[in-house]
């Protein structure tokens, strides 16, 4: 194997240390992201299961955990597209910023 191709052998191999173990995210905190100005979310290791009408922000959700991994995340969005904007400011309002934070629950122990 040539070593750029084992490198990215080793990236995408699972790590033995956490082979098998479960995650849990047990914090989320956002900031101007998409429907969300400021939001905290504290949990423990139970599933969770989000309702509410259309519009509330449960996908939301899912695709801010889904950006704490490799990729571009769930709905494959560019960065810029993520932030929040209020409607009133129009699709040309400058960006304010925006981010995603959380403690993840391993199996070394909590990583933020």
């Amino acid at each position: 194997m040539s070593g750029m191709r084992e490198a990215a052998f080793a990236m995408a191999a699972p790590s033995p240390a956490v082979n098998g173990a479960r995650l849990a995210v047990t914090r989320l905190r956002l900031a101007n992201f998409r429907c969300y100005d400021a939001a905290s979310f504290d949990g423990d290791t139970r599933p969770v299961v989000l309702t509410g009408p259309n519009g509330a922000g449960k996908t939301n959700l899912l695709e801010a955990i889904s950006l704490l991994a490799p990729g571009r995340g769930l709905r494959q969005a560019r960065l810029t597209d993520i932030d929040r904007r209020p409607a009133s400011a129009g699709e040309d309002a400058q960006t304010r910023g925006w981010a995603v934070a959380a403690t993840v629950l391993t199996a070394l122990g909590p990583v933020d």
